[in-house]
């Protein structure tokens, strides 16, 4: 499998995770190979309820947030282990409610390079 080849499936399974959590897909995405990080860089719609709460009681959807995002980084560290069998050591994700851009880092074991060469 090629880097470019890897990226576009991981780019269309992170879709995926957001089709199936807020019935909408990603605006624009990338998606970047730094050593043994996966550097994913996005804009998602805010999700219409909290963008309308977001005014009345930030507190409240600060928290719902918190939550959406450990639910989406699970569902993706165990798509991408499946999908691609990596192992993840961990998941850093945020999300600018202003700008609706989205920043996921996938921390790995190892260099991306080298499950590439294991998958020649």
């Amino acid at each position: 499998m090629t880097a470019g080849h890897l990226k576009q499936n991981m780019l269309k399974l992170y879709n995926e995770i957001n089709m199936q959590m807020f019935n909408a897909g990603v605006n624009r995405q990338k998606v970047d190979f730094v050593g043994n990080k996966i550097v994913i860089v996005s804009i998602n719609h805010r999700v219409p309820v909290l963008k309308l709460l977001d005014g009345k009681d930030r507190a409240t959807t600060r928290g719902l947030d918190f939550l959406l995002v450990e639910h989406f980084k699970a569902e993706l560290k165990k798509a991408f282990a499946q999908a691609f069998q990596l192992n993840i050591v961990a998941i850093l994700k945020d999300y600018d409610i202003e700008t609706e851009y989205s920043g996921t880092i996938v921390i790995l074991d190892r260099d991306v390079e080298s499950y590439l060469n294991e998958a020649l």
